[in-house]
């Protein structure tokens, strides 16, 4: 792209969003302050009836700061995060054990009113539903199901009102900031209020959208000082994973760090175990539909004109096959096909899950999760993409099919229901 038509393009870009502006802007503010970032009875619009989980929120102004700064997390009701990590330990107590599931929204998303009648605080509460549900049935009579919690952890995901891809370079930038100290303390809270003395206690966390580069950027570093091993300690013995899977659903980011993360793995020969599952099973699993139009055309678009002002190297030594290092900036890792480890498609036979197979129902047809025969990326950290009968596009995540599909997978490699923690083990 030539100099001049880049600036071109900014200055439309720069027009198109001064109109969006006029037209409405979603205010930066706080929505659930106080008690009413707990809900010990959620309801859910359009769901008669009680609910069987809780659900706590924790939301994040325009710069990454968390609205309500904790004084002390002493004090139970000194913000939404202290009032979060006491609502698990509270469930805890009362149920024995719990499953935590964080979930961070992504582009045009809050936790608004709006958002909980139609968008994704409405669609989360039905998943937390649907799964904590299914538990409570399928223990019936024969021992106590875990206390399942929700936290939904928010930002200002929305900037104006309508559905404007001009927003896209403002939100993409804002993602980075979000992703900083105080949502890395939070995160890291909650797997720790999870795990502390409750070892059969299980925490997921999910980043949709924009939300998996808010996840990514929070927890990455940390998790590359756990993938080191210790100087002068056995980690061949393992140390226990502060989350047992992490999912990046449509990840609207840049590849770097899963390239990246898939290196650390390789060198340090990283493997993840879980009862008798160890070295297959994935500790991170990023999923793109190829029906996602949104990191398949608007991502590179919105990427290819700020890639005008920076330099990438051409090739990379010693890995011929690893395309130009320009492609992971222009791409997210759900469009690059070296970073992919296992593939979706139609099975046949029965559609029971077996060995490293995960196999489950979505539109009325049997799919397979397997490994790709040739891939380079043999780690912990799987990418793959999804049919359309899976995940229809970029915001058709929370329906039936691909919500079959993890708790199969989940199921299947023992994630929730395993007799050991998730283990992260270093073979170098």
């Amino acid at each position: 792209m030539t100099t001049k038509r880049a600036l071109r393009l900014h200055f439309a870009i720069g027009v198109l969003s001064t109109l969006a502006l006029l037209t409405g802007c979603v205010p930066n503010r706080i929505y659930r302050p106080g008690p009413a970032a707990i809900e010990t009875s959620p309801t859910i619009d359009g769901i008669p009836g009680g609910s069987h989980f809780k659900l706590a929120a924790i939301e994040f102004d325009d710069m990454g700061e968390a609205w309500e700064k904790c004084a002390s997390m002493a004090e139970v009701d000194s913000c939404q995060l202290s009032r979060t990590v006491d609502l698990i330990r509270t469930e805890k107590q009362r149920a024995g054990d719990v499953v935590v599931v964080v979930f961070i929204h992504g582009w045009k998303n809050n936790a608004s009113k709006q958002n909980e009648e139609k968008k994704n605080l409405h669609d989360f509460k039905v998943v937390m539903e649907r799964l904590s549900h299914a538990e409570a049935m399928s223990v019936q009579g024969v021992h106590h199901s875990p206390a399942y919690v929700g936290v939904y952890m928010a930002w200002r995901g929305q900037v104006v009102a309508g559905d404007l891809f001009a927003t896209f370079w403002n939100r993409r930038d804002a993602a980075l900031r979000v992703g900083s100290t105080d949502f890395a303390e939070s995160l890291y809270r909650i797997m720790g209020a999870t795990k502390e003395n409750s070892p059969n206690s299980r925490i997921v966390i999910v980043g949709h959208s924009f939300g998996a580069r808010v996840l990514e950027t929070a927890l990455t570093n940390t998790f590359v000082s756990l993938l080191i091993p210790r100087p002068g300690s056995d980690d061949q013995s393992g140390q226990l994973s502060p989350a047992d899977l992490v999912v990046y659903v449509n990840p609207a980011t840049d590849s770097f760090r899963t390239k990246q993360m898939i290196e650390l793995m390789q060198r340090t020969g990283f493997d993840v175990a879980r009862g008798q599952t160890a070295g297959k099973s994935p500790l991170f699993l990023s999923v793109t539909s190829v029906g996602d139009t949104a990191t398949g055309v608007a991502f590179p678009l919105g990427q290819g004109l700020s890639a005008t002002s920076k330099s990438f190297r051409s090739h990379y030594e010693g890995t011929p096959q690893a395309p130009p290092q320009k492609t992971f900036f222009t791409h997210t890792p759900g469009h690059i096909p070296y970073l992919f480890s296992h593939e979706v498609h139609n099975a046949s036979g029965p559609c029971i899950s077996e060995q490293d197979m995960v196999r489950f129902h979505a539109s009325g047809t049997c799919f397979e999760l397997a490994p790709r025969s040739s891939r380079w990326n043999n780690t912990a950290f799987w990418v793959t993409t999804v049919p359309k009968q899976v995940i229809r596009d970029h915001t058709d995540i929370f329906n039936d099919g691909f919500a079959t599909m993890i708790i199969e997978l989940m199921k299947h490699y023992q994630v929730l229901n395993s007799p050991q923690a998730t283990t992260m083990l270093h073979r170098q």
